[in-house]
């Protein structure tokens, strides 16, 4: 069930406000969430630092950055306990440098650090060409993010046995927004976030009244005249409910009462 829905900015994360709309499904379904299941998009440190900082779990993966001409950072051993880094040919380093501000990567006023290895023992290395993208003379960079230990445990987690429900709970997730792609709303029909946000929720409606009537059996005679007036009935209902639901808490265009239908939710009963 699809129980809350946001509109963002075109040029925003997918991850903004993710920790706003647990609060508005759970203040919407009358429900506790026990636990978040996201894709990669919301598997940046700072999402995982903002729900834990609320007391709330965060399930997603972590990017992975394969698929590049260098060994990527998870080829190498890092233990923050003992501040050492185990490079792919395994040497060892205990070298940290700062090297940027942390800023960028959710930690202003920190310093972003990184273990160096000696370039000499780089440039003798039979893997430098797959390991280092410097020139001679200089040594590997493997970057410590500000919350690299956030990042080692969510990792970890992946890798495990633990993850594999997770990934069946994320393709349920998957199939509602399949369905609401199927009602139109790959593309906003409106201008503005306020109307679209009405578009997506109207969709929403349908695509959840559609759901509780194949699971209660009411949708799977739709020939019976019973079955037909039902679906209507309740289809009205819950978009009256939605509308005015939404014009209360968005102060949206009168005039789009004029668009209401034009949704084109009808068909797919």
């Amino acid at each position: 069930m699809v129980t809350a829905a946001d509109v963002l900015a075109g040029n925003a994360p997918d991850h903004e406000q993710a920790l706003q709309l647990v609060e508005q499904a759970e203040a919407n379904a009358e429900v506790m969430v026990e636990e978040t299941v996201g894709d990669c998009a919301y598997g940046n440190t700072e999402t995982r630092q903002l729900f834990a900082d609320a007391g709330r779990r965060l399930v997603a993966k972590v990017a992975s950055r394969r698929g590049g001409t260098q060994f990527p950072k998870e080829d190498f051993r890092i233990d923050l306990e003992t501040m050492s880094c185990t490079c792919p040919a395994g040497q060892e380093t205990r070298k940290v440098v700062s090297i940027s501000s942390g800023d960028r990567y959710g930690a202003p006023g920190l310093p972003l650090l990184a273990f160096r290895f000696d370039a000499a023992i780089c440039d003798v290395c039979s893997l430098r060409p797959k390991c280092v993208r410097a020139r001679p003379g200089k040594g590997r960079l493997v970057m410590l993010h500000p919350h690299e230990a956030v990042l080692q445990e969510a990792r970890a987690f992946q890798n495990s046995s633990s993850f594999a429900p997770y990934r069946k709970l994320r393709q349920a997730a998957e199939h509602r927004l399949a369905r609401l792609m199927q009602l139109g709303v790959r593309q906003a029909r409106y201008v503005g976030r306020a109307k679209t946000l009405f578009q997506l929720l109207m969709a929403a409606t349908v695509a959840n009244l559609t759901l509780v009537g194949m699971r209660t059996g009411l949708m799977r005679d739709r020939n019976h005249p019973k079955t037909i007036v039902s679906i209507h009935i309740s289809a009205l209902l819950a978009t009256l409910i939605a509308i005015c639901r939404s014009f209360a808490t968005l102060s949206l265009d009168p005039r789009l009462w004029n668009h209401t239908w034009s949704l084109g939710f009808r068909p797919h009963f």
